[in-house]
This record gives structure tokens, sequence and C-alpha cells, in this order.
């Protein structure tokens, strides 16, 4: 019997299933969904405003973390912006 590599994780055959926040000043919103359409995967976002900032949220495999940093870094926005979790994580509001 194999363990998951961390608890809670949800697996499939493309490795753990994670959940991805992109901060985002509102100004730059279109731009990130207009990028995050290109990607090679397909991204279906939940978006949550605040007063100086949007979270996109969705899900991707690990495995497409790489590819969607380089994505976003080409397209003038910041690596660091990109945030992951585990699916079962709890979820801090003020992400």
């Amino acid at each position: 019997m194999s363990a998951s590599p961390v608890p809670g994780s949800i697996r499939g055959s493309e490795g753990d299933l994670v959940s991805v926040r992109i901060l985002t000043d509102p100004r730059r919103l279109e731009d990130l969904l207009e990028t995050l359409a290109t990607a090679e995967f397909p991204v279906n976002p939940q978006l949550y405003h605040h007063l100086s900032r949007v979270v996109v949220e969705f899900p991707a495999y690990a495995c497409q973390i790489d590819s969607l940093r380089r994505l976003v870094s080409a397209n003038g926005f910041e690596e660091d912006a990109i945030r992951i979790r585990g699916p079962l994580d709890p979820v801090d509001p003020d992400c």
C-alpha cells in the first residue's frame, strides 16, 4: 500500500491536484485572464474581488505549475503572484 506524498492530497493520472491562486491588480485582470486562456491546459477560474486586488483561483496539476509560471512571467506578471496550496488546505481569507 503506497501513501500519498502530501496528507490529504488528491492524486490523478497527471500527479497531485493543487489549487493555484494568482493575485493581480483589478486593472490587469483582463490581461491575466487572456494570458491564462493560452495555457496548455484548461483553466476555469474563480474570481474573488477585493478593494485593491483580485484573486484568481483554479485547480491544476502540480506538473503544470512550471509552465504556468513561465507563461505568466512572459506576459508581464510577477511569478511570486502565484501561490500554490493543496486542494484540502484551509483557505486564507487575506489571499
